[in-house]
């Protein structure tokens, strides 16, 4: 994630930031509105990135949506819905794992046809999967009363996993000048 900050960058750092905000609520009140406020100056930092970038290359860093591009993206679309229905009914406490997992999986997946500067994605994939299943452990031993720290554990620490892998680089990038 940490080249031509693109379109990939941006979509990252504003799911991100949507991870920190809604699954951080175990934070306590103050401790939540730190992190919504460094969540902030994540997405300002990768923006600013990305406009400096546009600037100097002309380019709008959008990526080619190629076939394997489209089948990624249709299968983890149908895989968060379908799971979320079935889940919702079932164990609503791991509906937040499961976005974590199949978002993981999505970034494995993007590492396995995309070869070429594949190391991020495949980092934070397995990251974000290692979270999902910690989350779900938790929602599974603990039942429905676990949702908050199963949330938690999932939702809010990929989020800052996705934060920090999109908002270091952009930090770096506009400090390099």
């Amino acid at each position: 994630m940490a080249g031509e900050f693109g379109v990939g960058q941006l979509i990252g750092v504003f799911f991100g930031a949507l991870f920190v905000v809604l699954n951080g609520g175990l934070l306590g009140t103050v401790a939540h509105l730190v992190a919504v406020v460094l969540a902030v100056v994540a997405v300002v930092l990768v923006v600013l990135a990305y406009l400096r970038g546009r600037r100097a290359t002309g380019s709008a860093g959008t990526f080619e949506m190629t076939r394997s591009y489209r089948v990624v993206v249709g299968v983890e679309v149908v895989a968060l819905f379908g799971g979320l229905a079935v889940l919702g009914r079932v164990a609503p406490q791991l509906n937040v794992p499961w976005i974590v997992l199949v978002v993981g999986l999505h970034f494995l997946a993007f590492a396995r046809w995309w070869p070429e500067g594949a190391g991020p994605f495949r980092v934070l994939g397995a990251v974000m999967v290692v979270l999902a299943v910690a989350g779900g452990v938790v929602g599974i031993l603990g039942g429905p009363e676990s949702a908050p720290v199963a949330h938690f554990v999932s939702g809010f620490l990929a989020g800052v996993v996705m934060l920090l892998g999109v908002a270091v680089p952009a930090g770096r990038r506009l400090r390099a000048g």
